[in-house]
């Protein structure tokens, strides 16, 4: 049995992958795409940290830059780094006096904040929509921590008209390197919506299971998103039918971990699959 695609170490944990989990999103941000996952104030991140945590979620992902659409497009409308960190050891200060004991994942595409989440705060993942880059890879390699790597479409240098075919090569590659810098948990996402239309999106999810060659466990983060609310002329905010419909598929496609807004909905839906 490939024990690389059957558990997952967070921290000192060993994660069962053997049944997908959920990772609830915390936006310590006032401009994520979605309005009901932001949470900027002590109050409402410990109201949003709780929730996820009695709700069942496997992991709490806390991200404080927004890297929706708009802004992927538009690098001076991210936020900086400062701000990034202020308000993310604001979230992470709230979780420690919590004391919560689910696994914290942190979105960041900068190294320089994961290596302070990780030494500072002991958080166990990073997740980096970016792609990755070499002083990234050589903080997670030093720190031993879990690793999600994205195909970003947007930084892919070399595209060509096959998305599937390119986001193989893509991460095949970056788990090449990672693999090769001593990072053993690493964890692959399609980058759904990072560069992609909702149509291009919708046709990957349907390859999603020619991913799984690559031979990591795979995230995938639907939740609410273009490739689920614009073919049915809807939007984030009343879309978490075809949301869970979406992400049932992936599922049942191989998805080792999905990345939600919903999750009391998104638990529910994969008990139901059992």
């Amino acid at each position: 049995m490939d024990l690389s695609r059957t558990y997952l170490r967070l921290g000192n944990r060993l994660i069962d992958l053997r049944q997908p989990l959920v990772m609830a999103i915390v936006n310590a941000t006032p401009d994520s795409f979605f309005a009901d996952s932001r949470a900027t104030d002590s109050g409402s991140l410990r109201r949003a940290i709780g929730r996820a945590v009695d709700e069942g979620a496997d992991i709490i992902d806390i991200g404080a830059c927004s890297t929706r659409p708009s802004v992927q497009s538009d690098a001076d409308s991210l936020a900086g780094e400062q701000l990034e960190w202020q308000r993310l050891k604001h979230a992470l200060d709230v979780v420690r006096e919590m004391n919560i004991l689910v696994p914290i994942s942190v979105d960041t595409f900068r190294a320089s904040i994961a290596k302070r989440a990780i030494e500072e705060y002991r958080v166990q993942m990073i997740n980096d929509v970016s792609g990755g880059s070499d002083e990234m890879f050589r903080i997670v390699a030093q720190h031993n921590v879990a690793y999600v790597v994205t195909y970003n479409r947007l930084n892919d240098e070399h595209p060509t008209t096959n998305l599937l075919s390119d986001a193989l090569a893509f991460l095949s590659r970056k788990v090449d390197d990672l693999h090769r810098q001593g990072v053993s948990d690493v964890i692959v996402d399609p980058g759904f919506g990072f560069g992609q239309t909702a149509e291009q999106s919708l046709a990957l999810l349907d390859d999603l299971h020619t991913l799984l060659h690559i031979g990591c466990p795979m995230l995938v983060g639907i939740s609410r998103k273009r490739m689920a609310y614009e073919p049915c002329g809807l939007t984030p905010e009343t879309c978490l039918e075809q949301t869970l419909l979406l992400e049932r598929k992936a599922a049942a496609l191989g998805a080792a971990i999905l990345r939600v807004h919903d999750v009391a909905a998104t638990r529910a839906m994969l008990d139901d699959q059992r």
